[in-house]
């Protein structure tokens, strides 16, 4: 069982923010959000974090921009 070295803030996927201690038990959800090897006295394994983390979301190929306006010239001559 995974069991943290310190006092950890996590927010779940609705913004709620919850605190977990060394005394606590973490849940899945919550482990996955933990990524500090650092917080962890006894880190989850591997295997069981790889399975529950969401696949990433496909990289979109970047939209072809306009060329900047130029500046219009400033009116009044130059001496």
């Amino acid at each position: 069982m995974a069991t943290l070295a310190t006092n950890v803030h996590v927010t779940d996927e609705s913004g709620t923010a919850h605190v977990f201690g060394p005394a606590d038990e973490v849940p899945e959800w919550a482990q996955v959000l933990i990524d500090n090897p650092k917080a962890w006295a006894e880190a989850p394994s591997p295997a069981k974090r790889l399975t529950e983390l969401e696949p990433a979301p496909a990289v979109k190929a970047p939209s072809k921009r306009a060329a900047p306006r130029r500046k219009a010239a400033a009116s009044g001559s130059a001496d």
